[in-house]
């Protein structure tokens, strides 16, 4: 799946994905409680490897030595209802460069027409600048999971969200 300056690529340089994962700025944002360890990568590799509810892609530039930008992908991959949950950071010294916008547009195209899911959703922390761009690509709010999440002392809410196939065609 290629962009403008982006591709997605299935084969992910898992040290720069451990990196980018526990830096603050993308961490806070996650579901992962702790930091990841070499052996949490290696054992979260080998499970996206066989499990077939799981995607995941490396996000690498098209220039230089293709360095990854983040990672995206599909998880709780349901194939009878045509269903998946989104998945996406952007390693932090690449964030607010429009990445995280054109990774979600490829992931989004691959999602509906090669995947041919019907509806693609997710989660967002209360406080996450992405739902703003989630919004924009024609997400749709389905509601708030109260105090879902403890973080840094205090329980967050988390704003799940959803496009549907036809809504997304409508768009592009």
């Amino acid at each position: 799946m290629q962009g403008e300056r982006i591709f997605l690529c299935p084969d992910i340089h898992l040290a720069a994905a451990k990196k980018a994962r526990n830096n603050p700025l993308v961490y806070k944002w996650c579901r992962q409680f702790k930091l990841l360890s070499d052996f949490d990568q290696e054992r979260w590799a080998e499970r996206i490897s066989c499990d077939p509810t799981i995607e995941m892609f490396a996000i690498c530039k098209h220039e230089g030595l293709q360095p990854q930008v983040g990672v995206c992908g599909f998880t709780s991959i349901d194939r009878h209802n045509r269903s998946a949950e989104f998945s996406l950071y952007i390693s932090a010294e690449y964030q607010k460069n429009g990445y995280a916008r054109e990774a979600m547009g490829l992931l989004l195209d691959h999602g509906f027409y090669d995947f041919g899911f019907h509806r693609i959703w997710g989660e967002v922390f209360d406080g996450n600048p992405s739902l703003d761009l989630f919004k924009k690509l024609g997400f749709e709010i389905n509601g708030i999971l109260r105090h879902s999440y403890f973080r840094e002392g205090r329980f967050i809410n988390s704003t799940m969200i959803d496009l549907l196939d036809h809504e997304w065609r409508r768009r592009n």
